[in-house]
C-alpha cells in the first residue's frame, strides 16, 4: 500500500512524497505552484525542481529523508516510543517531521493549520532542565510530557528550544509547537561521560575561537543550570516581529552528504572503517568530494576559500571528527548552494582513549600527528587549491589562532579551576598546532607539481 506525506516550507506546499512499504519504493512530486515560484528551491541537487526524464531515483529520496533523522540514542528513543523499526524511515519522518533541520516540515495532512494559528509554548525552567539532564539515563532528554521531540542529527544529546529573547536579557526557554513559531536554539548539555569531560566548554571554546578569528561560526553561549549547557543559535532560523507578533522563518539547508547524494553511513571517508581488509575503500565524503560541492554554488572561489579555512581550522583545534555531516549549505532559490556558518567544532585531541583517526584524510594521511608538508600539498592538489594560497591562509590563520586562543582561555565564561585548566590546555595545543601548520604550509608550497 502506498502512503503520502506532504512537504511544506512555511505555509507553502513544496512537494508530496509517496512510499510503498513492501518494496520500499519512494516517489516525489513537487507542487506546481512551488515549481513556478521565483523563490522556490529543490530539496537537493539530486532532486531538482524539473523532473528528470528517468524520474527521481527512489534511493535518492530515501537518502535525503534519512539525513533529517536523529542518530544514536535519540534515534533509539524515537523508534521505541513510536513503536517503529530503525529501518522504517518513512514512519520516522511521519512521526518526527514537524520540525527538521532546515526549512521543511512533513505532515500527513494536506491542509495543516493556518499560519495565523496560535503556537503552543511550554516553558522549561532552569531547575526542571537541570533535573532532566540529571535523569537523562532513565528518561531521555528528547522525551517531554510523554512525547518524543525531534533532535537534529548527531550523537550528542540535544534539545531544540525557542528562546524568547537573548539569555543575557533574561531569555526563557520553551518547547514550541505550531507553524508560526519554531525552535531557534539547540541545547547541548555536557555528556557526563568521564571519557569526554568539559565537552560543552570544549565546543564553546572552539566555536568562540573561530568567531574571534572572524571565521563564520554559529553563535554560542554557555548556560549554567548550574550544569554547563552549550546554547547554539540556529542559523537555519530567522526571527521576525511585525505588528507585535513574532514569527520564525525556516531556512532550507543540506549537509555535504546530502549535497553528494550519499547515505548517512558515508559521512566518513573510510565508510567501511579502518580495518586492514577495508581501509583502502574511501567512498565516503572526502575533502576532494567536499570541495567538488563548490561547483553547485554561485560563488565557487569564495566557497573553496571557506572550505580551505574550515579544513585548516580543524587541524588547528585537533578536530579529528570533522565529517561530511559537519559542513552544510543553504539552498537558495533555484537550487544554488551557499556555505552555512560552521558548527560542531570540538578539540577531540584533548581526550585520551578516543579514536582520533581523521574523518577526512589530508592527502592519504588519516593520522593527525602524521600530517606532513607533502600530505598538505597532496590535499591541495586533490582539492584544486593553489598551494601559495594555502600557504598564505595557513600562516594567517595560525598567527590568529595562537593569539586568540590565549585570549579566549582567559574569558569569563569558564568557571572553576578544572574548566580553566582545561581551556588553557586547548589554547596550548592550538599554539603548538599553529607552529606546525605554519611550517607545514610553507614547506608544502615548495613541492614541485610533478611530485604530487
Amino acid at each position: 500500500m502506498t502512503h503520502a506525506l506532504h512537504v511544506w516550507a512555511d505555509e507553502a506546499q513544496v512537494a508530496t512524497i509517496e512510499h510503498e512499504g513492501r518494496d520500499d519504493r519512494w516517489g516525489l512530486s513537487y507542487a506546481e505552484p512551488w515549481v513556478a515560484g521565483a523563490q522556490s528551491f529543490p530539496l537537493s541537487a539530486a532532486l531538482p525542481l524539473v523532473r528528470p526524464a528517468a524520474n527521481y531515483a527512489s534511493a535518492s529520496i530515501k537518502r535525503f529523508i534519512e539525513h533529517l533523522l536523529p542518530e544514536g540514542r535519540a534515534l533509539d528513543v524515537a523508534v521505541a516510543y513510536n513503536g517503529l523499526a530503525k529501518t522504517n524511515v518513512f514512519g520516522l519522518i511521519w512521526a518526527l517531521g514537524a520540525e527538521t533541520a532546515g526549512a521543511l516540515r512533513f505532515t500527513g495532512d494536506a491542509n495543516p493549520a493556518p499560519p495565523t494559528a496560535e503556537s503552543i509554548l511550554r516553558e522549561i525552567p532552569l531547575q526542571e532542565l537541570d533535573q532532566r539532564i540529571a535523569e537523562r539515563e532513565h528518561l531521555p532528554l528528547t522525551v517531554w510530557d510523554g512525547r518524543v521531540r525531534m533532535s537534529v542529527a548527531g550523537l550528542q544529546d540535544k534539545l531544540l528550544v525557542y528562546l524568547d529573547r537573548p539569555l543575557l536579557e533574561g531569555g526563557r526557554l520553551f518547547l514550541v509547537d505550531g507553524q508560526r513559531l519554531a525552535s531557534t536554539h539547540i541545547l547541548k548539555p555536557d555528556t557526563g561521560n568521564p571519557q569526554t569531560p568539559h565537552l560543552a566548554v570544549n565546543e564553546h571554546f572552539c566555536m568562540s575561537l573561530a568567531r574571534r578569528m572572524k571565521l563564520p561560526a554559529a553563535q554560542v553561549r554557555l548556560l549554567r543550570t548550574p550544569r554547563p549547557v552549550l546554547v547554539v543559535r540556529r542559523f537555519d532560523r530567522e526571527v521576525e516581529t511585525v505588528g507585535g507578533q513574532t514569527r520564525v522563518h525556516r531556512q532550507h539547508i543540506i549537509d555535504a552528504c546530502q549535497a553528494c547524494d550519499l547515505p548517512v553511513a558515508y559521512k566518513y571517508e573510510r565508510n567501511l572503517g579502518s580495518a586492514e581488509a577495508v581501509r583502502h575503500i574511501r567512498d565516503g565524503v572526502s575533502f576532494e568530494r567536499l570541495f567538488g560541492c563548490a561547483d553547485l554554488t554561485a560563488n565557487k572561489a569564495a566557497t573553496r576559500l571557506a572550505m580551505l579555512r574550515w579544513a585548516l581550522f580543524q587541524f588547528l583545534i585537533g578536530n579529528s571528527d570533522a565529517h561530511g555531516k559537519n559542513f552544510s549549505f543553504f539552498v537558495r532559490p533555484g537550487g544554488l548552494l551557499e556555505p552555512t556558518p560552521w558548527y560542531d567544532l570540538v578539540s577531540v585531541r584533548q581526550y585520551d582513549g578516543l579514536d582520533t583517526e581523521l574523518a577526512m584524510a589530508y592527502g592519504d594521511v588519516f593520522s593527525h600527528a602524521e600530517v606532513s608538508a607533502f600530505a598538505l600539498a597532496d590535499f591541495a592538489a586533490r582539492c584544486g587549491v593553489d598551494r601559495q594560497l594555502m600557504r598564505r591562509e595557513g600562516q594567517r590563520l595560525a598567527k590568529l589562532a595562537a593569539a586568540e586562543a590565549a585570549a579566549q582561555a582567559q574569558a569569563s565564561d569558564y568557571e572553576g579551576e578544572a574548566e580553566r585548566v582545561f581551556v588553557q590546555g586547548i589554547a596550548d595545543f592550538v599554539s603548538r598546532q599553529a607552529d606546525r601548520l605554519t611550517q607545514r604550509v610553507t614547506d608544502a608550497a615548495r613541492w614541485k607539481a610533478e611530485y604530487l
